[in-house]
C-alpha cells in the first residue's frame, strides 16, 4: 500500500521496497510529495526507492566535488552526518526540471546511502538505512513538484532544517565581506611581521578580515600534522600573539586563527595524555584522529576553543578537519555516545555553550566543506568551499552547491590564487568564480604585480557594488551538470539583477525582471548573446578591471549580439515595464 500511495503522489516512483523489520506510513508533502515514516524494532529502517530514470542527465547531491553525472547503483555506498554531506539529493534533467528529490530526517547522526542508476530496470535507485540504531525513527521525504534545482533543493533543505528547533546562527557583518587567507599565500611559514604587512595591505583593498591558518601554532612547520595538539602559539614566529591581534584591529580587520581540533600529533606535549582516545592513526596527514563519542575529548576541545578566543582575542574560528571523525563511522566505541554525528554535534554544542558562558557569544565559526548540513548551521554562520587551489571552476560549483543547500550562513570561496603572469585576466577569472560568495584572497599582496593589483582593487569595489544582489537575491542557475554555466541573482526590491556567464550560452533576459541588469562575461569571448523582450535605454560596459571602458546605445527588443570585453561586463538598462492598466 505503501508503494501505491507513493506512486499516486508521484508517478514516477516504480518501487518502494522496505526491508525486513521495517514499517512504514506515507502521508502528503506538498502538491506532489510523500514523507515517509519509518521505524525497526532494532532502531535501523532501511528503505529502496526507485524513480523512472526519465530524461535525466545528472543527479545533485552536497558531496564534495560531487560529479553531477549519473552513478550506476553498483556503486560503493556513502555516509553523511553533520561533519559530512547532507542526506538529501534530486535527479533532473538537461532543462533543470528535478524529475524526483528526496530527503531524509536524520541529518546529525550517521546514514549509509547508496544512490545509481539500475541498470535491468531503468530506474534511479535511493537506498538509506541508518549506521546505528535511532530513537525515533526516520522519516524520508520523496519530492515529484518538478520544479528547477533551486526551488526542489531549497524546499528540501528547508524541510531538513526544520527537524531542529534551535535557530540557525546569523552571519555578523565581518562573515560578509572580503577576507584575506594566509594558507596559500605562505603556508605555514608565516609569523607576526608578515601577517601585520599583509593584513594593512588587505584593509587597503576593503577586506575585514584576516585569517591566520596553520603555521601559528607550536610544531607547525613542514606539510603534516604530527604537532598538532597543544594549540599553543609558535614564540619564534608570534612573540605575542594577542598584540597581533590588537595591532590587525587597529587597521579595522578582524583576525580569524585556524584549528583543527580533532588532529593529534605524537610530538605534541599532550599526546601521552590523549592518545588513548585518538586510536585511528591517519598516515596520510601523520597523526591520530580524536575521536569525539568521548566526553573527555569533547571537553578538552571545547577548552582549547575557549582558552584561544580569550586569550588571544581572536574574533572568528576557522575550526577544520571536522569531517575526519567519520573515521569512525558505523564502529562501536567505547565512549558515552555510540554516534559520530551525535557526538561531533554534542562537541559543537559544548563549545559554544563554554563561549557564551565566557562572554563570548558573538565569536563566528567558519566550517569548510563537507560538513554542511542545515543542522550543523546551529553552530556555525560560514560555510567555505572545499580547498580546490588555483582551480576557478572547483571554486565556482563548491561555492553554488553550498549556497543551495545553506540555511542562512554566508558562504566564502576557498582562497583564491592565480599566476603572477597572468595579467588582469588571472585575476578576474578567480575573482568572477567567487562572485556569489564572499571572496577569500591568498595572494602575496605585497609584490603583487601593478596590473592585477589594479584589478584587484578594481574588481573588488565592483563585486562590493554588485553585493547586495548576489549575496542576497533569488538565485537562478543553469547549468548545474557542467559547474553552472550560467547563474543570476534577483533583487526585485532594488530593481537590480546580475548575471555570471561562464560559458558561451545565450543569456535570456525574461528570467530577470529588473529594469537593471549587469551580465558579467567570464569567458575569453568578447561577444554575449542577449535575448531581451525590453528594449535598452542604455548601458556601461567595464574592462577586465572593472574600469569602465565605454557606453552601450539603445537597443530594441529581440536577439542582440552585444561587444563587451573579455572577462568584462555590461551594465544594461531597460525600459520599464508596462503594467496592464497602468
Amino acid at each position: 500500500m505503501v508503494s501505491e500511495a507513493v506512486s499516486a503522489a508521484i508517478p514516477g516512483v516504480t518501487l518502494v521496497r522496505i526491508e525486513p523489520g521495517t514499517d512504514v506510513h506515507a502521508r502528503p508533502f506538498g502538491p506532489a510529495g510523500v514523507v515517509l515514516s519509518a521505524t525497526a524494532d532494532d532502531g535501523r529502517p532501511g528503505l529502496r526507492i526507485e524513480v523512472d530514470l526519465g530524461a535525466a542527465v545528472a543527479y545533485w547531491h552536497p558531496g564534495v566535488r560531487g560529479a553531477r553525472a549519473l552513478p550506476p547503483d553498483w556503486s560503493d555506498a556513502t555516509a553523511s552526518s553533520v561533519v559530512q554531506s547532507a542526506p538529501l539529493g534530486a535527479l533532473y534533467t538537461a532543462s533543470g526540471t528535478v524529475l524526483f528529490g528526496w530527503a531524509a530526517s536524520e541529518g546529525v547522526s550517521e546514514l549509509t546511502i547508496r544512490c545509481g542508476v539500475s541498470e535491468e530496470r531503468k530506474s534511479f535507485v535511493v537506498e538509506i538505512w541508518p549506521a546505528h540504531s535511532l530513537d525515533a525513527g526516520l522519516q524520508v521525504v520523496l519530492d515529484g513538484a518538478s520544479d528547477n534545482l533551486v526551488y526542489t533543493i531549497g524546499r528540501l533543505t528547508s524541510w531538513l532544517s526544520a527537524r531542529y528547533p534551535a535557530p540557525v546562527l546569523v552571519p555578523g557583518a565581518i562573515a560578509r565581506q572580503p577576507v584575506y587567507s594566509t594558507w596559500y599565500t605562505f603556508t605555514q611559514d608565516v609569523n607576526a611581521d608578515v601577517v601585520i604587512a599583509e593584513a594593512t595591505l588587505a584593509a587597503d583593498l576593503g577586506c575585514r578580515s584576516i585569517f591566520i591558518d596553520d603555521g601559528w601554532q607550536r610544531y607547525g612547520n613542514g606539510r603534516g600534522y604530527r604537532g598538532c595538539g597543544d594549540w599553543v602559539p609558535d614564540r619564534s614566529k608570534f612573540a605575542d600573539f594577542a598584540a597581533t591581534v590588537a595591532t590587525i584591529e587597529g587597521f579595522g580587520i578582524g583576525a580569524a586563527l585556524w584549528i583543527a581540533p580533532l588532529l593529534l600529533g605524537a610530538d605534541s606535549d599532550t599526546f601521552e595524555r590523549l592518545a588513548p582516545f585518538a586510536p585511528y592513526q591517519q598516515t596520510q596527514l601523520e597523526c591520530h584522529i580524536l575521536d569525539p563519542r568521548f566526553a573527555a575529548v569533547r571537553t578538552h576541545i571545547a577548552q582549547t576553543c575557549v582558552r584561544l578566543v580569550v586569550d588571544l582575542g581572536v574574533q572568528l574560528l576557522k575550526i577544520d578537519f571536522l569531517e575526519q571523525a567519520m573515521v569512525y563511522e558505523g564502529s562501536c566505541g567505547s565512549g558515552d555516545i555510540d554516534d559520530v554525528g551525535a557526538a561531533m554535534e554534542a562537541l559543537l554544542g559544548e563549545i559554544r555553550a563554554r563561549l557564551a558562558k565566557a562572554g563570548h557569544s558573538e565569536v563566528g565559526f567558519e566550517f569548510r566543506q563537507p560538513y554542511v548540513s542545515p543542522a550543523i548551521a546551529r553552530y556555525g554562520e560560514i560555510l567555505r568551499a572545499n580547498d580546490c587551489p588555483g582551480d576557478s571552476i572547483a571554486n565556482r560549483q563548491a561555492i553554488m552547491d553550498s549556497r543551495l543547500i545553506s540555511v542562512g550562513q554566508i558562504v566564502h570561496s576557498d582562497p583564491m590564487m592565480w599566476g603572477p603572469r597572468g595579467g588582469a585576466v588571472a585575476v578576474a577569472q578567480q575573482l568572477y568564480s567567487s562572485w556569489f560568495a564572499v571572496p577569500q584572497l591568498s595572494m602575496r599582496l605585497a609584490t603583487l604585480p601593478a596590473e592585477q593589483e589594479v584589478a584587484l582593487r578594481g574588481l573588488l569595489r565592483l563585486w562590493s557594488e554588485h553585493a547586495a544582489v548576489t549575496l542576497d537575491g533569488d538565485l537562478r542557475i543553469h547549468g548545474a551538470e557542467r559547474g553552472y554555466d550560467l547563474v543570476g541573482a534577483v533583487r526585485c526590491d532594488l530593481g537590480r539583477s546580475v548575471v555570471v556567464r561562464y560559458a558561451p550560452v545565450t543569456v535570456e533576459l525574461d528570467e530577470y525582471p529588473t529594469d537593471e541588469i549587469v551580465i558579467v562575461n567570464a569567458t575569453p569571448m568578447e561577444r554575449v548573446i542577449i535575448r531581451t523582450d525590453r528594449a535598452f535605454t542604455g548601458g556601461i560596459l567595464r574592462s577586465p578591471t572593472g574600469a569602465v571602458a565605454g557606453e552601450v546605445s539603445p537597443r530594441d527588443i529581440g536577439l542582440i549580439d552585444l561587444t563587451v570585453p573579455a572577462y568584462g561586463s555590461v551594465t544594461i538598462n531597460r525600459s520599464p515595464l508596462l503594467v496592464a492598466g497602468g
